[in-house]
Order: C-alpha cells, then sequence, then structure tokens
C-alpha cells in the first residue's frame, strides 16, 4: 500500500467546490490526513491554516482576509464580534477579524480556550464533541463586546456537523442575545439536510444562521473506517528512533516584552489597537533575527498561540514558513502523496502533563517542495516560561534544524496584558 493511495484504498474521497471566483485559487489546498481518533477517522490538512503542517505565511493570511472580507459582506454594513475555537482556529479567526470592521479594518476578536481561566473571569463553556479534547471555554473579563446585539461571527477551520457552532450559539444567545451569528471556515463540508437542521436548531434559539466559506465540500466514508484506519496503523512500522548523539543546531534564547496592552493571546480580547501594536512589534522582532527570509525558515507558534507567530513569518518573508504544535493526535506515514510525513512529539509548555505534536517539522526521508522538506531555522515563538519543558521542545527542535534555532518567549506588556 503506498502513502499516496491511503485515503483512495480506505475508501474515503473528497469534493471541493470553491464558493466564488475569489477562492478558486485555494481549491487544491486541502489534502486527506488521518487521525489517532475514535470519533473521526479523517483530518482535513489544510493549506490555509498554518497549524498542522508549514505553510507559507503570506498565503495562510491571504486566506483569512479573503474569508473576512466575505465575512464583512455577510454582516450588511455592521462591524461584528468575531470568535474563533481553539485551537486550530485561534490564528485564522485573528486574520479574519483583523479585516472585518465594516471599514474594512479590525474588529473585536477573541478566541475560545482550553487553558485555565483567570480569576474572576466569566467563563462561558460548550462542547466539541468530536474532538479529542472536547471542552471549549470562552473566558471574559470584560462581556461588552458581546452586549448590544452586534452580529457575532464563529470561525473555524472546517464545518463538518455543523454541532459546535451550535452548542456556542445556544450558550452564547442565552446571555447575549442577537439576531445573526455568522458561520464562517475555510471548508464547509456540511450536506443539505445538516445545514437546514443546524439552520432550525439556531433559529429555535431565536437567532438567524449565515454560513459563508472559502469551499465548499463533501466528505465520503465508508463504512467501519473508523476500524480501517486502526487496522492500517497496526501495520505500518514503527518511525525510525533519532539517535542520542545527533547533531544539534545552536539555540538562542530571547525574552522579548509585548507593547502595553498586547497580550500573546486574544482569550479575552483584542482589538484595533492590539492589532496594529503586535503587528509592529513583529516587524521590529523580524528586523532582529539571522534567519534567512523564504523557505528555508519556519516559524512554529505554540498551540493556542497562532497569531503572532503568523505576524512574525510574514514580516521576515512571506514564503516563510509558519505552523504550530498541536494536541492532535495524527498518523504520520513518512511517503510521497500523504500530508503528513513526521511528527515530534513532546510534553505540553503549558502543563507538562499531556502529549503535543509538531507535524513536518523534521525532514522527511522523501522530501518534497510542500512537505517536510526539512528547515535551516526553526524559530519557536511561545508565551510559556523558559524552563524544563521550554527546553525539551527546543532540544527536539535542535535535532531537526539544519544551522540554527530561537526561541522567542513573549511577556504582556502590563498587568492588564497579563490577565
Amino acid at each position: 500500500m503506498t502513502a499516496g493511495s491511503i485515503a483512495g484504498q480506505l475508501g474515503i474521497t473528497v469534493q471541493v467546490r470553491p464558493c466564488f471566483p475569489d477562492t478558486v485559487r485555494f481549491a487544491g489546498a486541502l489534502e486527506v490526513g488521518l487521525r489517532h481518533n475514535p470519533n473521526r477517522a479523517q483530518l482535513l490538512v489544510s493549506r490555509l491554516l498554518g497549524k498542522h503542517i508549514p505553510v507559507p505565511a503570506g498565503e495562510v493570511l491571504a486566506a483569512a482576509h479573503v474569508l473576512g472580507a466575505a465575512v464583512r459582506a455577510a454582516c450588511d454594513g455592521q462591524t461584528p464580534v468575531v470568535v474563533g475555537f481553539a485551537e486550530t482556529a485561534t490564528g485564522l479567526g485573528h486574520g479574519v477579524a483583523s479585516v472585518s470592521a465594516a471599514d474594512g479594518g479590525p474588529a473585536p476578536y477573541l478566541h475560545t480556550s482550553r487553558r485555565p481561566a483567570p480569576a474572576g473571569a466569566r467563563v462561558v463553556r460548550f462542547s466539541e464533541e468530536h474532538s479529542h479534547a472536547v471542552d471549549q471555554a470562552i473566558a471574559l473579563l470584560d462581556d461588552a463586546d458581546l452586549r448590544g446585539g452586534r452580529p457575532l461571527v464563529l470561525v473555524d477551520d472546517e464545518l463538518t456537523t455543523g454541532t459546535t457552532a451550535v452548542n456556542a450559539i445556544r450558550v452564547i444567545q442565552a446571555s447575549w442575545p442577537r439576531e445573526v451569528y455568522v458561520l464562517a471556515s475555510l471548508i464547509d463540508c456540511r450536506s443539505e439536510a445538516r445545514r437546514a437542521e443546524v439552520a432550525r436548531a439556531v433559529s429555535a434559539a431565536g437567532a438567524r444562521a449565515v454560513s459563508v466559506s472559502l469551499l465548499d465540500g463533501e466528505v465520503r466514508l465508508p463504512d467501519g473506517i473508523i476500524a480501517g484506519v486502526r487496522d492500517l496503523v497496526a501495520e505500518l512500522p514503527e518511525p525510525p528512533v533519532r539517535p542520542r548523539d545527533a547533531a544539534r543546531a545552536p539555540v538562542s534564547w530571547l525574552a522579548v516584552t509585548l507593547p502595553d496592552g498586547v497580550p500573546a493571546l486574544a482569550m479575552h480580547r483584542w482589538g484595533p489597537a492590539e492589532e496594529g501594536a503586535a503587528r509592529a512589534a513583529m516587524g521590529q522582532l523580524s528586523a532582529s533575527l539571522s534567519v534567512a527570509r523564504d523557505g528555508r525558515t519556519l516559524v512554529l507558534g505554540d498551540e493556542e498561540l497562532m497569531y503572532l507567530p503568523q505576524l512574525l513569518a510574514a514580516a521576515l518573508g512571506g514564503q516563510v514558513r509558519t505552523s504550530t504544535t498541536t494536541r492532535t493526535p495524527a498518523v504520520t506515514i513518512d511517503g510521497p502523496g500523504y500530508p503528513l510525513r513526521t511528527a515530534l512529539r513532546f510534553a505540553s509548555t503549558e502543563d507538562g502533563r499531556r502529549p503535543v505534536y509538531a507535524y513536518n517539522v523534521a525532514a522527511s526521508s522523501h522530501p518534497e517542495p510542500g512537505n517536510a522538506p526539512g528547515f535551516d531555522h526553526i524559530v519557536l515563538v511561545t508565551d510559556a516560561a523558559r524552563g524544563p519543558r521550554t527546553a525539551q521542545l527546543a532540544a527536539e527542535l535542535a535535532v531537526s534544524a539544519r544551522r540554527s534555532v530561537h526561541v522567542i518567549t513573549l511577556r504582556p506588556g502590563d498587568r492588564r496584558a497579563a490577565q
């Protein structure tokens, strides 16, 4: 069984259709990977997201801005509030929000999180039922943006059933009722019947749902696909173990204090002032890094911390790759045609108690331009304090990088940003 035919041999098919002329260029950006997940076999690996595999920063932000323009049109002259779903769409939500205001500028933004909420926050919880990490939460220090009834945009990378969005709408609508919710995604894979069910569920909550996406898709799965993936994984050879004495690139550490009021994450709020200050700060930081300003460099974020690494990568150069570590336990197969070639596994920098992965950071044995070619320089951007957990991750990256690893530790600029 060759890697390039695995999805087909398992009977998984995906059909993709651009939603409007500006999205034709994105139609080839999706590939089928596999998950270690008892609830869902497939993982749609996107070359527009900057999450599961390294991709050019310019393409990630361009896709987000096209989706943001569609959101702006759906909001019919009103500036919405934008909410991104953790962890996968925190960066996408940022990019969408950055162009979603009525005047084309930044709209208020926050994202759900699986991190502990700070003391005094109002926590709104809902479920992402298919996920390996089910709990989602909005942690509000101030609910001013949610009051007033303006459209609320829920951003996810992929809509498969819309159940997570409906769960979120129900809990938001109970406290901050409004007329319109916009469901925004890179690809919407819901059937017509499922779209109608979502519309009825949102209507029953007293609102109306509008959906916008770059692509429409249809995923077909054969009966017994979960067992089929499990059997396939059992037959795969063990990945090679990297030798203990493998050469390591030098690691440098840099602590960067963000501008006053700019947090590393938008767990609680992000607005026009934060957007402008963050872009300026990442531009200044890029000037201090001695790395190649092309596809030989990867800027790697840390789980939910996606957007500032994306801005840094874009400031270095549009072809600089960006990606993020992830909780997603995916299947890796190091062979031509399959998107997820290699995986680094390490303890979470947040708590050290769970595994986290970085896909296609280590070079493939069968490198292709877009699939794990290997990197000369890796820039890790984290808001975790320097210590054993970040040191472990840096050591893993040092074996993969050919020339250098730079660890950027982001610190909040003031007490408000640290909350």
